[in-house]
């Protein structure tokens, strides 16, 4: 698993994008990564275009920065969720919002950039 934090597209923006499987034994360095950034940053973006595989627990650090984000008042974005994952989401009852600008967001996080900032 392989997770590339890019700051930007402004001053307290950061975007995530993880790559390669997300499951129990790559979640602990994956929780720590998301919590630093919901922490260290105003708005993140989560990239999961090139997520291969996610199981539960993959799930559960997703909310979990959710959770998080929304505790400290940091703005979240789920984007380019992979097929297999949005299944394994309806399958575990894991709540999605469609948005128009971002595809289907984990547990209600979406929220939006202004236009034509969106990373």
């Amino acid at each position: 698993m392989d997770i590339t934090t890019t700051a930007g597209p402004g001053p307290g923006h950061a975007v995530m994008k993880l790559t390669g499987e997300l499951d129990i034994s790559t979640v602990g360095d994956i929780r720590a990564a998301l919590a630093a950034a919901v922490t260290a940053y105003r708005q993140v973006v989560i990239d999961l275009a090139d997520l291969a595989f996610c199981d539960c627990s993959g799930i559960g650090a997703l909310v979990a920065a959710k959770n998080s984000a929304a505790r400290r008042g940091t703005h979240l974005i789920v984007r380019n969720i992979p097929d297999h994952l949005t299944r394994l989401l309806h399958i575990t009852g894991t709540p999605l919002t469609a948005t128009p600008d971002t595809g289907l967001a984990i547990g209600g996080a979406a929220r939006h950039f202004p236009q034509g900032t969106a990373a």
